[in-house]
């Protein structure tokens, strides 16, 4: 048997003494090969199916009936809630309201032999004004007449109480209230101090046209 030449000429490869032949030792089946079993898997009896991509399911209504998708439409700003934001400026003293404005309210009472001089001064809206007008108003109506000073203090402090009374009418409703204001009630002549008051003032205003007249024709 002749050797083959070496792909190195300058080494040449000499036979080994344990060359193998092919087909010598021929590979036996070994003790522990699994012989095809009873449960052998088919090919795709377990094989679970591709997951189906997601889809979110929307819960039904509050009567069963299954919700339309949410569809933005234009906007109703007829349905809008009005929104009352507080103007620029100082609040009522009373209920926090505005607009609201600085004013002084007077009152009067007269007694036999000592008077005296009533007033509140605050910032106020339309409605707590307006309260605080008819309650000193009416109450200078009754209480201050019975003086002899005070016959002629208490028409001054009515008439100056109906300047501030244009004031307060210019004012324009309350808007966001920060707590309960005053209630304006009724108006001056339709209380029963108010309706009490018209007889002494009605006397005074008489006495003075009877005076006016009397110096005129004098």
């Amino acid at each position: 048997m002749s050797t083959p030449p070496s792909p190195h000429p300058g080494y040449p490869q000499a036979p080994g003494p344990y060359q193998q032949q092919p087909g010598a030792y021929p590979q036996q089946p070994g003790p522990y090969q699994q012989a095809p079993g009873p449960y052998a898997q088919a090919p795709g009896a377990y094989q679970q199916p591709a997951p189906a991509p997601y889809q979110p399911q929307q819960a039904p209504g509050a009567y069963g009936q299954p919700q339309a998708p949410y569809q933005q439409g234009p906007f109703d700003h007829s349905q809008q809630a009005p929104y009352q934001q507080a103007p620029a400026g100082p609040g009522c003293d009373v209920c926090g309201a505005g607009p609201a404005t600085r004013v002084t309210i007077r009152g009067h009472q007269g007694f036999l032999i000592v008077m005296r001089n009533l007033w509140r001064k605050g910032t106020f809206c339309q409605t707590c004004a307006l309260a605080v007008f008819r309650k000193m108003q009416s109450d200078t109506m009754v209480q201050g007449w019975w003086g002899p000073m005070s016959m002629f203090i208490t028409p001054i402090t009515l008439l100056i109480n109906l300047f501030t009374l244009s004031k307060i009418r210019k004012l324009p409703p309350p808007m966001a209230a920060m707590g309960p204001g005053l209630d304006p009630g009724k108006p001056v002549l339709r209380r029963p101090a108010g309706m009490f008051g018209l007889f002494p003032l009605s006397t005074f205003v008489l006495l003075v046209l009877f005076v006016l007249v009397a110096i005129a024709a004098g």
